[in-house]
This record gives C-alpha cells, sequence and structure tokens, in this order.
C-alpha cells in the first residue's frame, strides 16, 4: 500500500489493481482493512470507519 498523503484528517493511498476496495467473501486481503491496519499500527489509534472517495 502505497501512502500519498497523510495528516491528521485525511489519509489517500494508491489502491493496486486486484485487490479488493472492501472484504468479500474470497478472505483476500483488501485496502480497507489495510489502511485500519495502518493507522492502528502507526497511531496506536482504534481502527475507525473510514470513508471511500474515487476519482
Amino acid at each position: 500500500m502505497e501512502v500519498l498523503y497523510e495528516d491528521n484528517q485525511i489519509i489517500v493511498v494508491k489502491k493496486e489493481p486486484n485487490v479488493p476496495s472492501q472484504a468479500d467473501k474470497t478472505g483476500d486481503i483488501d485496502m480497507l482493512t489495510m489502511v485500519k491496519d495502518y493507522i492502528k499500527n502507526k497511531y496506536n489509534k482504534p481502527r475507525r470507519s473510514i470513508y471511500r472517495f474515487d476519482t
């Protein structure tokens, strides 16, 4: 996961092809889980709601 921008309000990451945006029945690791885990590990903060914005 490549973090493109990050501050105390927002994180922008690059989603690689073939990585699901959110969990599905395959059980493959997904972007939502990766971002939540990144925030939890880096800042020792609980996993919180994340909103998706596409361009």
